[in-house]
């Protein structure tokens, strides 16, 4: 790959991953305006990331069928073209419907922009995950350029809805779809390059066992992991503005807690630079700080629950590229459709638990939902303790060392 293409390649990522922050996190940080003007409650919105999650998992399903039939860039540039025309009409909603239907269009517009951005993510990683090491992308890189992306979106939301209003929410959507917008010509000129199917198959029957043992637990870390993450981040507005009810808080309780994601993916990047493979050690060591964090948050009060909130950035944010990243290391040549699954269980996991975080909150306490969600960075933890055991020492040249 020559240094122009690469770096051609390289912007278009960082636009698909910033897509990705907007798609993901526009309309939590819209929960405290939604429930202020149009009356949703906390179970509603609990629902809308659910909806959003519950999408991405859909394109990671069908991705599944289509990551070895069909031409990695197409599948970008029409991710990219439709997560653009998803934020338009997520823009078009509140001048389209009206009383109990604005809810359902919403809903509806949330599930066709996080369909798209879903299906990009995956792509995007797969991408990464070919590419040469000079090439400067990978999937730890993409998910610290998502968090400052994420601040940078809340600042965007909080100056537009303090200069424009909150009534006027929706029109910001249409100069965010300039985002999806640019990755689709950014990729339309970078050479992504193609992989094979998996060559987990040539394994002795004993190997593969050892593969799909650790498989199966990075299936389960990445739930909890991602989820963890998610969970935090999609309530973090709304339990810094009921701490600290000041004008715009939700705004940059978010950018807070992005900015502490984006320092954590930053040492990650460059730790896993300097080692041969990355360290399970450093993803043990984030969970279980993860969950302190969460108890923390849950427990604590005022300045002190909302420093643990945003300081569990630093440390959940590693655990959905880890997991990808040391999935990667340790089933060499498994391919898309292995991040395809692994993005599936982290989708699954970011649906349920914020949904849950709703529920829980609406029939016992907002807190009382974090002390009991704790357990997912826990188990987080604990399944990566499992990994650890269970991975297959690989050769340096072939599978196994």
């Amino acid at each position: 790959m020559n240094k122009g293409k690469g770096k051609i390649t390289l912007l278009g990522c960082l636009a698909g991953v910033s897509n990705q922050a907007v798609i993901t996190n526009v309309t939590a940080l819209l929960f405290v305006p939604f429930a202020g003007l149009y009356g949703f409650s906390f179970a509603q919105l609990g629902l809308l990331t659910a909806v959003n999650f519950a999408a991405q998992m859909c394109a990671d399903v069908l991705l599944m069928f289509l990551i070895g039939r069909c031409s990695h860039k197409k599948l970008a540039l029409a991710a990219a073209a439709a997560s653009c025309a998803g934020l338009l009409f997520y823009g078009a909603v509140p001048l389209l419907f009206s009383g109990g239907a604005l809810y359902g269009g919403i809903a509806c517009a949330t599930a066709v922009f996080a369909f798209a951005g879903g299906m990009l993510e995956v792509v995007l990683s797969g991408i990464a995950d070919r590419l040469p090491a000079g090439s400067r992308v990978s999937i730890c890189l993409l998910h610290t350029a998502y968090a400052w992306a994420q601040a940078v979106l809340a600042l965007v939301l909080f100056f537009f809805i303090l200069l424009a209003g909150e009534r006027n929410w929706n029109y910001v959507m249409f100069a965010l779809a300039l985002v999806p917008l640019s990755a689709f010509f950014l990729l339309s000129g970078a050479c992504i390059p193609e992989r094979g199917e998996s060559k987990a198959e040539s394994l002795p029957a004993k190997k593969r066992e050892g593969f799909g043992r650790f498989y199966i637990f990075a299936l389960a870390a990445i739930f909890f992991g991602y989820g963890a993450e998610v969970c935090m981040n999609q309530w973090m507005s709304t339990l810094f503005s009921e701490t600290f009810p000041l004008y715009g808080s939700e705004f940059f309780a978010a950018a807070a807690f992005a900015v502490f994601l984006g320092l954590g993916g930053i040492f990650y990047v460059r730790l896993s630079a300097r080692v041969r493979r990355f360290p399970l050690f450093a993803l043990l060591f984030s969970a279980l700080a993860a969950f302190g964090c969460y108890v923390a948050a849950a427990a604590a009060g005022g300045a002190v629950s909302f420093a643990a909130a945003a300081i569990c950035g630093l440390f959940v944010g590693v655990l959905s590229p880890g997991v990808m990243t040391v999935s990667s290391e340790n089933l060499p040549g498994a391919g898309g459709r292995m991040l395809a699954t692994l993005a599936i269980a982290s989708d699954l996991g970011a649906a349920a638990l914020p949904a849950a975080a709703g529920a829980l909150s609406g029939a016992l306490s907002f807190r009382a939902a974090f002390l009991i969600l704790s357990a997912a960075p826990l188990l987080c933890a604990i399944f990566v303790a499992a990994m650890r055991k269970s991975r297959v020492p690989l050769r340096k040249k072939g599978i196994i060392r």
